[in-house]
């Protein structure tokens, strides 16, 4: 009987030896799960600061805790921070398209699609799961799908790429197209269930302190005790339990905004569901243990409170624990938040750093617009709703569904933009764009993403439709449906969802709805030029480009400003001068085209041009007498100063283009420093060739009397000038156009440039309102020339000509604009019938080879096809 008993006994003892060890196993799982969570949190976290234009934080950052990793596990370094950091080195590179930076951000993007590989087996393989929803390493296979796209569109990039360069890297797409594909139908379906665990979430924030939604299979104790738990696990539990509170108070801190001026607005102030941060922390466990609180009672600033809360959860561990037992995420997790200078040195409360909120904070692309209201960010009830609904989504739920959404809408807008011959191929294996599809995705993203993915959706949203180079054409609107028609503007800077009828409606009148989500964004990240730069692009696109001007030039006059970027720098110094260049201030258009010789490497010829072109039209317009001068001393002083700095750089310009000049060899031109003669070096070199040629013919003129057509009227029709100048300018533009054909001009215009000048007094005249005037013009003296066939009953067919190839589908799309013009008001059917007609005419025109500017006139006619198609649902 006693025999029996002890062996019991020793069973029992067994079996609760076995259960501890067990319980020991599974807290150990817990938190590599947590770990991989914080990794998370911290990358988001840098790539925030490269958003804010402190992008070495960032990296010194990511550098940290890569080391920091390495020491806790050398088998799992944080498969999270190359992606990050390849995000980082992504967006600089395609804001300035420079050697090191993109061969760099290559070789991070190739690094980290291998680390994404790598983690995605290893979780899978230990059944680590790090999502309530997805199987385990879901989470790396969309980082590794996101990092094959990026380094797949650095390929693409390179705009002077052959077909087969492209057919390269669109194969890499495929990749994460078929990755992308494949996850984003697995989140269609769990929809359901994704409901089901935020409403779940909710209620549980709702009757404890803790929420479990970062720690999938965890439960949480017991405020009364269980049967469940037991005194021996209990501190694990407490260690876990504050692990899960630092990722929540990293998560809200990211929510809420890193601006300063967020110090003023408190997303959770009015919360139906209250703020986890706003209750007593670990009332359970303080009942069992008497461990305080570390969580603060009252509401705190973002950053605050996680200090507060560090330094108060270093204290009770190392009450707790002794030292050696402590779990590396405890370490890590302390380090960081309390002794590691990331949240001190780093901290987002950069004070005095910031310009004045009330100068450049508020976003101004809101004022004067017709139906629309001023952007708030202020409480409201749909802002806590939207705080409440991210906060209760894990933090790698969030980074999936985000990181679908802008990879996967991202692919969709790229591949509807290819050039039709490669799109033709490619769709025969299934391999096809939907611009609508891809719309919305990043839409969504824009809209209810608060993290880099988010940010990225918004940003390739205001270059497709307010960049200089016109990716998705929002000219074609239907009578009644343009943007000063709409009255009933909806609000979306505080969504945590969005509608697909919603999403239809901003889609229709994009520009709308554009200005809200990037006055959200400067609002949340001040400190970054990058963001009024898009602002200026904003309002210049809507045809306040002088405020634009004086928005970007007293930015950068202000001495406490300062731009960390040399490649924002470089591309506001660059659209800032394009911006003078359609005001006709050539001199200052001169000026910012010369320093950015100094700051950018793109390509010097094109600077030096286009500086070399604003001066031969400073020059003309004094000779015009578009200029006054008091004396005429002073004038005939300028006209020499002028027309030796033209003549200067237009022929200093050749000598920088790659594989031509003599000057190249010591630079790394090109995009992406391939040196290889990209579109407008091609141009130049054109251009050049015609000028010498007429020079030879003519050798008492001067090098700048044998200009024909004004230089500076091509570079302006390329980076959409005439869309965004005032009327003033439009007259003087018209009036400059004629110099060449006026009694001032020393040589005879040419059959070419007849044609040229024409074609852009067209354009003049119809956005001077002279539409059947120009239409007029574009039909007799240009497209009349090389069309030779165009009838119903025969084939389109048309002379190939090679003075200015770009001009033939060009001028067969801007004959689209004109029909649609005189047309769209009585019959918009038949309008978008006979618009999409002539597309189809400037396609083929297009089709006839790789030539200069191919690419930058295919994607302008497949945009304004994509444009028209959508139309015919509306109708």
């Amino acid at each position: 009987m006693l025999k029996g008993f002890r062996k019991k006994a020793s069973m029992l003892s067994l079996s609760s030896q076995s259960s501890a060890d067990d319980t020991s196993e599974q807290h150990e799982r817990y938190q590599k799960v947590l770990r991989q969570v914080r990794d998370f949190e911290i990358a988001l976290q840098a790539m925030d600061f490269l958003l804010d234009d402190r992008g070495d934080q960032g990296t010194d950052l990511l550098k940290t805790e890569v080391q920091r990793n390495k020491k806790v596990d050398s088998k799992n370094p944080g498969a999270i921070f190359p992606l990050a950091l390849g995000v980082m080195e992504f967006i600089e590179a395609t804001l300035g398209f420079e050697t090191e930076v993109m061969n760099r951000a290559h070789n991070t993007l190739s690094e980290a699609e291998e680390a994404s590989l790598s983690h995605s087996k290893y979780n899978q393989k230990i059944h680590l799961a790090t999502s309530h929803i997805y199987p385990p390493g879901t989470e790396f296979q969309v980082t590794y799908a996101e990092s094959t796209l990026l380094n797949a569109l650095v390929m693409l990039l390179h705009e002077n790429n052959g077909m087969m360069e492209q057919a390269k890297a669109l194969f890499k797409l495929r990749k994460a197209y078929q990755i992308l594909d494949a996850t984003f139908k697995k989140i269609k379906e769990s929809e359901g269930l994704f409901n089901h665990n935020l409403a779940k979430f909710r209620k549980q924030a709702n009757g404890s302190s803790v929420s479990s939604v970062d720690l999938p299979g965890y439960d949480i104790p017991s405020s009364k005790g269980s049967a469940n738990s037991s005194s021996a696990s209990l501190p694990e539990d407490i260690k876990l339990m504050k692990d899960m509170e630092q990722i929540y108070q990293m998560r809200k801190s990211r929510i809420e905004g890193t601006g300063v001026s967020c110090s003023q607005v408190n997303l959770f102030a009015e919360s139906e569901t209250p703020s986890l941060s706003s209750k007593n922390s670990l009332p359970s466990l303080q009942e069992h243990t008497g461990v305080q609180s570390s969580r603060p009672r009252t509401a705190t600033p973002p950053v605050a409170a996680n200090s507060a809360f560090a330094r108060k959860n270093n204290l009770s561990s190392s009450e707790e624990d002794d030292g050696d037992d402590n779990d590396e995420f405890s370490d890590a997790g302390d380090s960081f938040t309390a002794t590691n200078p990331t949240m001190n040195e780093y901290s987002f409360n950069r004070g005095s750093l910031t310009p004045p909120t009330t100068q450049y904070g508020a976003s101004s692309v809101n004022e004067g617009t017709k139906g629309s209201s001023a952007v708030s960010v202020n409480t409201s009830e749909s802002s806590c709703a939207s705080s409440n609904a991210h906060l209760h989504v894990s933090t790698i739920d969030e980074f999936i569904h985000s990181g679908v959404q802008l990879c996967f809408g991202i692919l969709q807008v790229v591949l509807s933009l290819i050039p039709p011959a490669i799109g033709k191929v490619l769709s025969i294996v299934g391999f096809k764009g939907d611009r609508d599809t891809g719309l919305r995705m990043l839409w969504r993203t824009a809209i209810t993403a608060r993290n880099i993915h988010g940010e990225l959706a918004l940003l390739c949203l205001l270059v497709f439709y307010d960049g200089p180079i016109q990716f998705i054409d929002v000219g074609f609107q239907l009578p009644g449906h343009e943007d000063s028609n709409i009255t009933d503007v909806l609000s979306i800077s505080e969504r945590s969802s969005i509608s697909d009828d919603d999403l239809t409606i901003i889609i229709r009148n994009p520009n709308l709805y554009t200005k809200q989500i990037l006055a959200k964004a400067r609002h949340l990240f001040p400190h970054n030029a990058l963001w009024l730069l898009q602002e200026g692009r904003m309002l210049a696109a809507q045809n306040n480009i002088h405020k634009a001007i004086d928005l970007m030039q007293s930015f950068t006059d202000d001495p406490d400003t300062k731009i960390n970027m040399e490649q924002v720098e470089a591309l506001l110094t660059f659209d800032r001068a394009m911006l003078y260049a359609f005001t006709h201030q050539y001199d200052k258009a001169a000026r910012d085209f010369l320093r950015l010789l100094e700051i950018n490497s793109w390509s010097s010829a094109v600077y030096l041009f286009f500086a070399g072109s604003c001066y031969l039209e400073q020059w003309r317009m004094i000779l015009a007498d578009e200029v006054k001068y008091e004396s005429s001393k002073e004038r005939e002083e300028k006209l020499a100063h002028y027309a030796k700095q033209a003549d200067h750089y237009l022929k200093l310009a050749p000598t920088y283009v790659p594989g031509h000049g003599h000057n190249a060899t010591k630079k790394k031109g090109g995009i992406g420093g391939s040196n290889k003669q990209m579109p407008f070096d091609k141009f130049v070199l054109r251009k050049t060739k015609l000028l010498e040629e007429t020079k030879r013919k003519n050798p008492d003129l001067a090098y700048i009397e044998c200009v024909g057509t004004s230089l500076i009227h091509e570079l302006v029709y390329f980076w959409n000038g005439y869309n965004r100048m005032t009327q003033d300018d439009l007259r003087l533009s018209n009036r400059m156009l004629k110099f060449s054909t006026s009694n001032l001009a020393k040589i005879s215009e040419t059959f070419d440039e007849c044609m040229t000048r024409s074609f852009f007094e067209a354009i003049t005249l119809r956005q001077l309102g002279d539409v059947k005037e120009g239409l007029s013009k574009l039909d007799s003296a240009v497209i009349s020339k090389y069309v030779i066939q165009d009838s119903a009953h025969a084939p389109f067919k048309f002379t190939k000509m090679t003075y200015a190839p770009y001009l033939y589908p060009t001028a067969l799309y801007e004959k689209a604009m004109f029909v649609w013009i005189l047309k769209s008001k009585d019959d918009p059917s038949r309008a978008i019938n006979e618009s999409v007609n002539w597309l189809k005419k400037a396609e083929t025109t297009s089709d006839i080879g790789d030539y200069e500017l191919s690419n930058r006139t295919s994607m302008r006619i497949k945009a304004a096809s994509e444009r028209l198609e959508s139309l015919k649902d509306q109708l």
